[in-house]
């Protein structure tokens, strides 16, 4: 009984970042951008594309990334200071941007136009305004993060796959709810208003900052922990 709360506990533990770092708020802009050309229906395929693409990517790169680490040998505190980071760097740099840093608004509308409906959704929407490097190293490391008490608890085996399997559904279901919200971006955007979408943009990067730096001070203690040990 004690098993299922903890499960959900972490489930959401793990929605939660994944949720901040694919960043709707942030997104829903470009998006209105990128299909302010384009008919309703035109606007559905592309929001339908950009989900599929971003999952398929997400789900690759979480498969992937693990093998590639294990390869390499890189350890999970190295990984966590290094992405932890990153995702530091990003996030300063997107409250210190106007828009989305590197996204010139004006000009994705101007060449989108020029774009067949199923393209737009691949590059730049799918990647890597969604899948990108921020949300790619957050899905690795709460893999990370997770496999080892799982591992612990679960068996070997079984642990880590289950931590993947709750990665995956989780990502999958932030795609699927920012789908939905694609679909409705000029509704939503008419009622609340852009602005309003601006500082919830710059308030997420606050919250994924936060995160970012919650990973490194992990990935430190850990390191400290194992130069105590030997």
């Amino acid at each position: 009984m004690t098993s299922e709360p903890a499960l959900f506990h972490d489930f959401l533990r793990i929605f939660v970042p994944l949720f901040v770092v694919i960043d709707p708020a942030g997104t829903l802009p470009l998006f209105l951008a990128l299909t302010q050309n384009y008919s309703e229906s035109g606007r559905r395929v592309i929001a339908r594309r950009a989900t599929v693409v971003a999952g398929i990517t997400g789900i690759v790169i979480l498969v992937v990334g693990q093998a590639i680490f294990e390869f390499v040998g890189v350890q999970f505190a190295d990984f966590q200071i290094a992405g932890g980071v990153l995702l530091v760097v990003l996030s300063i740099i997107d409250m210190l941007s106007s828009g989305k840093p590197a996204v010139d608004e004006a000009q994705l509308a101007r060449t989108s136009s020029q774009v067949p409906p199923a393209e737009v959704g691949v590059v730049p929407l799918a990647v890597p305004l969604i899948m990108g490097p921020a949300t790619m190293t957050i899905t690795l490391l709460l893999v990370s993060t997770y496999s080892g008490p799982y591992a612990a608890r679960y068996g070997p085996t079984l642990g880590p796959a289950m931590v993947v399997g709750m990665v995956a559904l989780a990502m999958l279901l932030n795609l699927y709810l920012l789908y939905g919200i694609m679909c409705h971006t000029a509704l939503i955007l008419k009622v609340v208003g852009r602005q309003a979408m601006v500082v919830a943009n710059k308030v997420v990067m606050i919250l994924l900052a936060a995160i970012a730096v919650s990973l490194i001070r992990q990935g430190i203690v850990t390191v400290i922990r194992g130069l105590g040990g030997r």
